[in-house]
């Protein structure tokens, strides 16, 4: 189990998960949009990647400890960047599933009280993935250390749960850490109500994803940047929306060895970052002319020379290599890929989730509404390389092709 190393860094587990939490009501239809893409995109994967058990290395998420309540109730719960709620299964809940999970007690807290979910606060329902859960809104004491990074937040107690997918994750519930776009209601915002108790240094948030071969817990950092883990200067990009509750940005196109796929048009893609998506997913013609060009063998028999697969925003291109984006087992090579498609005002939209979270620590800043991106520092490179050689060459150098407008900071 994940625990608190410093006031501000809380150690994580990776853990199995192929679906997300996203609201389920009337919003506007950008963030309509944007939702349903996520909410999509994640059973898609857990459909793809399941189907067939010789081709379904599942998708991962961050997991840890949150405390709720006074005296604290401890629940093992997953971040997830792609939603904004917290989600927590009810002690009233006589669903299967609720049944092999820590459940939340009202009762044994003073300071648990009703909440609203802008409707009727006893009827909550979401959509998780391909299942649905149903409950109350409560508020509480909430917190991710031991009385250490507390704040009153409202969040569902589920007293309904569908057997899929939930009887199959091994954590009890889900904080969501997205914008307040993907919350039922301010008050639902976890992120935002720690930085109105002002329990943060800065309004912002740092993942960093363990390989195999570091031999450690991944790691949520909150309120400040974790510096050991960054292995490169931090490229920051504007938010390309601020009312979808993603946590997205311009995406000019796809690499491949550095040459341009022309993939995303004149209109340009758009890339979120998703720690509750264990793929990359996108539109069938992106994700159809990726596969194409990166033409991985399903024996594996070209593997030692598939090329680097790059994400180009903001005028620099970030790599990934063949060890991120391919799943590599005894029975054979899997890439880690799934096509979604979902229509976007904003253009087409790219999850990226753990290939590419473990290749580059990913800061979320809530302050100037931008995300940050550097090369992840991990124990070996499996080139043999530095870590410093590695972000030289796979980050930030130019591409062939038409060259987009920059539109990013350097620090």
């Amino acid at each position: 189990m994940a625990a608190i190393r410093t006031l501000l860094q809380l150690a994580v587990i990776l853990q199995l998960v192929a679906a997300r939490l996203r609201r389920n009501q009337d919003r506007a239809d950008e963030q309509a949009l944007a939702a349903e893409g996520v909410a999509s995109a994640r059973a898609a994967a857990a459909a793809a990647l399941g189907a067939i058990p010789s081709r379904s290395p599942p998708p991962s998420a961050i997991s840890g400890t949150i405390y709720v309540g006074t005296p604290p109730q401890e629940f093992q719960v997953a971040f997830d960047t792609g939603s904004g709620n917290i989600v927590l299964p009810d002690k009233t809940c006589t669903s299967m599933p609720c049944m092999s999970k820590r459940q939340y007690d009202k009762l044994l807290s003073a300071v648990s009280r009703e909440a609203s979910n802008e409707t009727d606060p006893e009827d909550v329902k979401l959509l998780f993935g391909s299942g649905e859960l149903s409950g109350g809104a409560r508020s509480d004491k909430v917190c991710l250390g031991q009385e250490m990074l507390c704040a009153q937040t409202s969040f569902v107690s589920a007293t309904s749960m569908s057997d899929m997918p939930f009887a199959l994750v091994p954590y009890d519930g889900i904080v969501g850490l997205g914008m307040p776009g993907v919350s039922v209601s301010k008050e639902y915002n976890f992120m935002g109500n720690l930085v109105d108790a002002r329990e943060l240094e800065k309004d912002r948030f740092s993942v960093w994803l363990a390989n195999e071969a570091d031999m450690e817990d991944s790691e949520i950092t909150f309120g400040s940047i974790p510096q050991a883990r960054v292995g490169s200067d931090i490229l920051w990009l504007p938010l390309s929306s601020t009312t979808t509750g993603l946590w997205q940005v311009d995406m000019s196109d796809v690499t491949v060895n550095l040459v341009r796929l022309g993939l995303c048009g004149d209109t340009g893609c758009q890339a979120a970052f998703d720690t509750g998506t264990g793929v990359i997913a996108g539109p069938a013609n992106v994700i159809d002319g990726i596969t194409a060009a990166l033409n991985v063998a399903e024996d594996c028999s070209n593997y030692f020379e598939l090329p680097t697969l790059g994400f180009e925003m903001g005028g620099v291109t970030m790599n990934i290599e063949k060890g991120e984006y391919v799943k590599k087992t005894l029975e054979g090579c899997y890439p880690q890929f799934v096509t979604l498609d979902t229509p976007s005002s904003t253009g087409p939209m790219l999850l990226l989730g753990t290939p590419f979270l473990t290749r580059y620590v990913t800061i979320y800043d809530r302050v100037f509404l931008r995300m940050g991106l550097a090369f992840a520092a991990h124990k070996k490179e499996s080139t043999g390389e530095t870590t410093e050689a590695a972000a030289k060459r796979l980050m930030g150098r130019m591409s062939i092709g038409k060259t987009p407008e920059p539109d990013a900071s350097v620090e």
